[in-house]
């Protein structure tokens, strides 16, 4: 086998190279050497005819007119730009008067914390005049000016007072719309303490 030198690989190679671009080079007539099979170049005619009936880019531009201004496109951005939004306006720092101006006053005086202020009973108009009754149900004999009252436990007297507990010494009272913890005690005339 014989080796073949740099110089004809090269001419061989050019060769080749000329060949490939006189069969692919147009001939004179225009029509350039194809494998395509004849129905298919039929089929192109046809639709370079059916082509070359449309109308041209200046008849479409004289029916629309012309553009306004330059359309400029990024193939590479999938999404228009978001419409600004205008900031929100920020309220201004009503300004605080300086010493001196007419607007002052004096100086701010600090808000006193508030404190819990205690619930009050009202005063019970009543005096506690005696018991009477068996000791699971004693009954309270009260008097009120001229008035004279009998009630037990758990009675309201003058939509006000709640007679909540009869003892022998002395009668407790609740007061209606108050906590039930509230409570004033009035001692039974005459009674002896420690009886």
């Amino acid at each position: 086998m014989k080796s073949v030198s740099r110089r004809q690989a090269l001419l061989l190679a050019f060769l080749v190279v000329l060949v490939a671009v006189w069969a692919f080079w147009p001939k004179n007539d225009g029509r350039a050497r194809s494998s395509v099979p004849e129905g298919l170049q039929q089929g192109a005619r046809g639709a370079v005819r059916v082509a070359s009936e449309l109308p041209s880019l200046e008849d479409l531009k004289a029916e629309r007119g012309e553009l306004a201004g330059a359309v400029h496109r990024n193939v590479f951005r999938f999404y228009d730009a978001p419409t600004p939004v205008p900031p929100t306006p920020r309220p201004t720092a009503t300004p605080v008067p300086v010493q001196g101006s007419g607007s002052f006053i004096g100086p701010l005086q600090l808000t006193p914390t508030p404190t819990a202020t205690p619930i009050v009973p009202p005063p019970v108009p009543y005096k506690a005049v005696g018991v009477f009754g068996p000791r699971d149900q004693m009954i309270a004999a009260l008097e009120e000016g001229s008035r004279l009252i009998g009630a037990r436990e758990g009675d309201v007297l003058d939509g006000k007072f709640i007679l909540k507990k009869i003892n022998l010494e002395s009668i407790d009272f609740a007061f209606v719309g108050l906590p039930p913890e509230i409570t004033r005690r009035i001692p039974i005339a005459g009674a002896a303490p420690g009886r």
